[in-house]
């Protein structure tokens, strides 16, 4: 089915835009009563005397600015739930949550897809992981690498690398490490081409992790969860001012989370600890740091399947028995990381942010990898190793934001640098394959087997493998032409260098290229509520290291990827609609045994549709919802097999709705439902394999009271509640279907209960 004949299925995510004509009652101005409201601000107005707030009001983040024409809306009405203020047009976001590379401006007035997952989302749907946050995200996509924790995530269906498509607070990250997200306010998602924003990366989007910030008032809650089989976890969340005149505040995460998951034997100890201070100096400046130490040991969990490109993939097994994982063996991460940012007001329409992070990863990664080696079910059982054991990276950010005018045109100026170095180690002792062999069985019988005679594989012994800087320079600028007309100039320069090194020491390969990356954007607002934009984009990213060849090591010239986007964002009452199609196209390369070169061959072409819809549908129900249809190929690649085939493990459609309904005659009660579907997904490189389609629901509800007059929100959701058996993620092997390497599926996790009850003291 081609992929116009599927865009029925979105039929009631793009239902806003039929009524979209001139003079239609859906584009009348939203009622304020209604209005997106901003998530936590960013700026300064913090700094600014405040009136205080009704003693039941629930704390607000004191780190700072919204926009001025919000600072002058009028307030809507809150319900007070424990662990967030939820307005009544639940999960609706007005701006990003920092001063950065796109300004102050509004995510309706932002000619690009984006997505933003706010905390109380988060709370209610109780997600601990990267994860289970995503699945909520349906524009985005990740790839598990050795485990649910260590994953890549990435949007349009492009792979995402391991650190230039994250960030936390507008800094690069490593993001294949375990990262908590109960020190997180919001994840903001951009998909597409980011490097004329952000700097050279993958074309994969970009995933901006927002830290919680120091509150206002005095906060102190306790969220204290359950969750299949006996997984404990206590969360405090406490916050407040050090000082009567509020120059020093704070905001404290503490998690402790143990106990055995849904298979038996298996061990998850999780720890956190984050702590953010922002500093007021002076009325213009806040100064705000972060520090967070997290800690994850995760064993006995299912490992990940293996198989060639002969091999049918079998129908995912049950997760829950014995045997596909082993209870000495898993994961171990460390992720701690420090940061800090000046924010400092430059008069009233222009503002200097300055910031850097330093981030270290631990890995010892010892999963089971379970290689499939026949049709019948039979695999062979091996320990992980060789990969990364650690991560570093110091990363930097410094951008002046403001708004001025040159005659009758406006300006809304972004003028800024980004960049960061990053070292990856590697193991110096390699483990032979023999040591690390566990044994043979099948899918019918999974096995335990005994540990390695000579133990886990080493990764205490390392080496720096290479050493990777970028900086660039990142120039925005959005004119105003008309009430209606406006265009947005967005270009950065980068220069980009690589150091590759041997065990001994001894530098093997060197990269060192620069490059400017474009996107010009046309901007056209028929009414004030609705925004059209049209974005093409020329990004930037490193080329790959010839890995064979007479070119052995050498790095190629930098890759660029193009895109063109056309794309509607309504503003509705009581509800955010937006819309985008887009064409993406990436460069490739492999060896051509015709002239025993490594060098780019063909490319990967995405086109797609991608539409959410957020916000109340009526007075008691809300939507948090969306869909990506795509059409993902690879063409060019100079394999017959392979060529004009669908990328290995990304689905036609993907899509999530998550519903809430408020009970009128139970006050207090919401219930809730979540259907995430997938459609099939190729599971080789010449498509002659495949994953079925799925669909996981999961219920809901909670109750909001008062308990010994503390305010409470008591939580209970069963997950995956027909206990479906699926492959959550399937990785490609070679992208030209070389046949150089195996494809990797990971099980999706079987029914489960969570349940949790959060207080306000």
């Amino acid at each position: 089915m081609s992929l116009l004949k599927r865009t029925h299925l979105v039929a009631a995510a793009l239902a806003p835009f039929l009524a979209l004509a001139p003079g239609s009652p859906a584009l009348a101005q939203s009622d304020p009563a209604t209005a997106p409201q901003s998530g936590p601000q960013s700026g300064l107005d913090a700094a600014q005397p405040e009136p205080p707030a009704p003693a039941e009001a629930p704390a607000a983040q004191s780190e700072s600015p919204a926009p001025a024409a919000a600072a002058s809306a009028p307030p809507a009405e809150t319900v007070l739930v424990a662990g967030s203020l939820e307005p009544e047009q639940a999960y609706r976001v007005e701006t990003f949550n920092a001063p950065g590379p796109l300004g102050a401006e509004k995510l309706a007035d932002i000619p690009h897809s984006v997505m933003v997952v706010p905390s109380r989302l988060l709370e209610n749907v109780q997600a601990r992981s990267v994860k289970e946050a995503l699945k909520y995200v349906p524009l985005a996509q990740f790839q598990e690498q050795q485990g649910s924790e260590v994953l890549r995530p990435a949007t349009r269906g492009m792979q995402g690398s391991n650190y230039q498509n994250t960030r936390q607070d507008g800094m690069t990250i490593f993001v294949t490490g375990a990262n908590p997200l109960e020190s997180l306010e919001q994840i903001e998602v951009l998909s597409g081409l980011p490097a004329a924003i952000y700097g050279p990366a993958n074309p994969a989007g970009m995933f901006n992790f927002v830290t919680k910030r120091p509150t206002a008032e005095p906060l102190a809650e306790l969220d204290l969860g359950y969750s299949s089989a006996s997984i404990f976890t206590g969360h405090a969340d406490l916050g407040g001012k050090v000082d009567a005149a509020g120059i020093l505040s704070y905001r404290l995460n503490l998690v402790d989370s143990r106990g055995t998951s849904y298979v038996s034997g298996s061990d998850l100890d999780r720890k956190l600890a984050s702590l953010a201070v922002d500093v007021h100096p002076w009325s213009e400046t806040v100064l705000t740091f972060n520090l967070t130490s997290n800690h994850l040991v995760q064993k006995g969990y299912p490992g990940w399947f293996t198989y060639g490109q002969a091999i049918k993939l079998p129908a995912a097994p049950d997760p829950t028995r014995v045997g596909y994982g082993q209870t000495y063996a898993g994961v171990d991460l460390k992720n701690q990381s420090l940061s800090g940012r000046l924010l400092q007001n430059l008069g009233p329409n222009w503002v200097l942010v300055v910031g850097a992070l330093n981030q270290g990863v631990d890995r010892n990664i010892n999963t089971p990898v379970n290689n499939l080696t026949n049709n019948s079910g039979s695999y062979t059982s091996s320990l992980a190793n060789g990969f990364a054991p650690r991560f570093a990276i110091t990363s930097d950010i410094a951008y002046l934001n403001g708004t001025f005018r040159t005659g009758a045109v406006g300006h809304d100026l972004t003028l800024g640098t980004t960049g960061f170095r990053a070292v990856t180690r590697a193991v110096l002792n390699t483990p032979t394959a023999a040591s690390v062999l566990l044994g043979t069985t099948t899918l019918a019988n999974p096995k335990a087997f005994p540990e390695p005679a000579a133990g886990l594989p080493d990764v205490l012994h390392q080496y720096d493998s290479s050493v990777a800087k970028q900086q660039g320079i990142n120039l925005s600028d959005t004119m105003a032409l008309t009430s209606q007309w406006s265009v947005k100039l967005a270009v950065s320069q980068d220069w980009m260098e690589t150091r590759n090194f041997a065990k001994t020491g001894l530098q093997t390969t060197t990269y060192n290229k620069n490059g400017l990356s474009p996107m010009p954007s046309l901007i056209f607002k028929p009414r004030e509520n609705l925004t059209t934009y049209v974005t093409w984009a020329s990004s930037l990213q490193q080329g790959d290291i010839a890995t064979s060849g007479s070119n052995l090591n050498t790095a190629l010239a930098p890759y660029r990827s193009k895109q063109i986007e056309v794309g509607a964002k309504a503003a509705l009452t009581g509800l955010d609609a937006t819309v985008a199609v887009f064409r993406l196209t990436r460069p490739f390369a492999h060896l051509d045994t015709s002239d025993n070169v490594f060098k780019v061959a063909g490319e990967q072409l995405n086109k797609g549709l991608e539409a959410t819809l957020t916000g109340q549908l009526s007075e008691q129900l809300t939507v948090f919802s969306g869909v990506t249809l795509l059409d993902s190929t690879l063409e060019s690649t100079g394999v017959a097999a392979t060529n004009g085939k669908q990328y290995v493990g990304i689905p036609k459609i993907k899509s999530n709705i998550l519903l809430e309904y408020a009970m009128p005659k139970a006050p207090g009660v919401v219930c809730s439902l979540d259907w995430q579907f997938t459609g099939r997904r190729p599971a080789n490189d010449s498509n002659s394999t495949w994953a079925p389609s799925t669909s996981v629901v999961d219920l809901g509800t909670r109750y909001t009271t008062r308990v010994l007059g503390k305010d409470s929100t008591l939580r209970l959701a069963v997950n995956n509640v027909a206990d479906l058996h699926y492959w959550s993620t399937i990785g490609p092997s070679n992208i030209i279907g070389s046949n150089t390497s195996n494809m990797t599926a990971h099980l999706g996790a079987p029914r489960t209960v969570a349940a949790s009850v959060a207080v306000r003291f």
